[in-house]
């Protein structure tokens, strides 16, 4: 299969499979076999680098602008691809780390 035949719903869903199954190990097999210091260790209660995310929430925002406004000759179908890939990533990535924090009461 090549690049070329994929959709950013191919994309999507594959991101979205990858980032459940990725919440659920952490979820129900590492994190309940981790102390609670432990996993304070993974994640901190307060902010260890406010910057990062701001980043994180820059490349996600110029992302999707990529991928769905810009039309000029830098944006192939390659390039939408994976752009759109990391910025989805980064997405639920974000929101993984909300949820175990929330879920864990960290």
């Amino acid at each position: 299969m090549k690049l070329n035949n994929l959709s950013l719903r191919h994309i999507a869903i594959g991101v979205f499979m990858l980032a459940i199954l990725n919440w659920a190990i952490l979820q129900f097999a590492i994190l309940p076999n981790m102390t609670g210091d432990q996993r304070t260790q993974i994640y901190p209660k307060w902010m260890s680098a406010p910057y990062l995310y701001g980043i994180v929430l820059a490349f996600i925002c110029f992302g999707f602008w990529f991928v769905f406004v810009y039309k000029g000759k830098l944006a192939t179908h390659e390039r939408k691809i994976g752009v759109f890939a990391m910025a989805l990533g980064l997405l639920c990535g974000m929101l993984i780390v909300i949820s175990i924090r929330a879920v864990w009461h960290i």
